[in-house]
Formats: structure tokens, C-alpha cells, sequence
């Protein structure tokens, strides 16, 4: 009998250390974040500042099993486009919670102007690493998409146009540089 009464008071004291339900921490993996100023959101409530460079997050306020969550980038950081891949479900479905935040650095276009082409063959070149250029005959732009902010850009006319035999010359200061946080636009000219 006293075997009983002390196993049943250490059942009844098993149970009340459980004390409900399980909680869970609501964090997971960041990828590519270069610069600061991200800002992540859960449950529209709890906001979280996480800076460049930062491979991991967690809230610090925990939700209990069953709990949905939704996790967002409520401020992106600078020069960067940052997206939750899961960033929805409920506490529970899995062992712990990763939200997967993958960051891309922001990418603006060089647009640029021919002024003057008549010819035939113009071919420009991005000495950056983003390709080479054939102008249709007779056209008035061209346009090298996908440029990275903070990365540099250096044009330059690989081929001059022939039937006429033309000069093309970049204006001066909009060849070359480094992208900002927008499209560049650029200007050649053809004589």
C-alpha cells in the first residue's frame, strides 16, 4: 500500500510538471543578408532588427503547439530584396520552427541611348561581366538588365558600325561607374 501512495505522487507530480502545452521558439536560417536594416515581423506584433551578415534569427517570445505564425519582412534592408520562403504554418508540425529568409541584392538596368546611328553591326560590350550588345540596324536603344547594386559597370563599343563606317563614342562620365539604387541611363553618340 505504501508502494501505491508513493507511486501515485509520483505520477500526480510527473503530470503537473508538464503543466500544458509545449512552446516552441519561432526562428530559422538567413541567406545572402550583406547589408543592415532588416526588420522581420511575427504575427504582425513582435518586430525583430537583425543585422548584415546574420545567418540565423529567433524571436524572443515563444508561441505555444497548435499556435499559426506568420513570419515577414516588414523593412528591407538596404539595397536588397529579402523574402520569407515558408514563412507560414502552426507551432508543432515539425520538432522546431525554420522560416528560410533568402536575401538578393537589388539589380537596376543601364538603359542606353544611340544618337545618330545609321549603320550596321554596333556592338557594346559591359566590361563588368554582364555581356555584349548587338544594336539592331538603325535602332536608338539598348538595355543590360540585372546589374547589382554596388557593382561596378564599364561600357565600352567593342564594335563600330560599318555601311556607313561610323565613330560611336560613350558621353563623357556615363560609360562607367558604380550601380546605385536605380536604372542608369547612358548616351552614345555616332558620327
Amino acid at each position: 500500500m505504501k508502494a501505491t501512495l508513493i507511486g501515485a505522487a509520483l505520477l500526480a507530480a510527473a503530470l503537473a510538471a508538464c503543466g500544458g502545452k509545449a512552446s516552441f521558439t519561432v526562428g530559422g536560417t538567413i541567406n545572402g543578408l550583406k547589408t543592415d536594416g532588416m526588420v522581420l515581423q511575427l504575427n504582425g506584433g513582435d518586430t525583430l532588427p537583425v543585422p548584415a551578415g546574420a545567418t540565423t534569427f529567433s524571436f524572443p517570445n515563444t508561441i505555444s503547439y497548435g499556435t499559426e505564425y506568420t513570419v515577414k519582412v516588414l523593412t528591407q534592408p538596404a539595397h536588397m530584396q529579402c523574402d520569407a520562403l515558408n514563412p507560414t504554418s502552426s507551432a508543432g508540425h515539425t520538432t522546431s520552427i525554420n522560416v528560410v529568409i533568402e536575401c538578393k541584392q537589388k539589380t537596376y538596368a543601364l538603359n542606353g541611348s544611340v544618337v545618330n546611328y545609321q549603320g550596321d553591326g554596333l556592338q557594346i560590350i559591359n566590361g563588368g561581366g554582364y555581356g555584349t550588345l548587338t544594336v539592331a540596324k538603325t535602332g536608338t536603344t539598348f538595355k543590360f538588365s540585372g546589374v547589382p547594386v554596388g557593382e561596378a559597370y564599364g561600357l565600352s563599343v567593342l564594335t563600330q558600325p560599318t555601311n556607313p563606317t561610323q565613330a560611336c563614342t560613350f558621353d563623357a562620365g556615363t560609360a562607367s561607374g558604380v550601380m546605385g539604387d536605380g536604372d542608369r541611363d547612358v548616351v552614345l553618340r555616332c558620327q
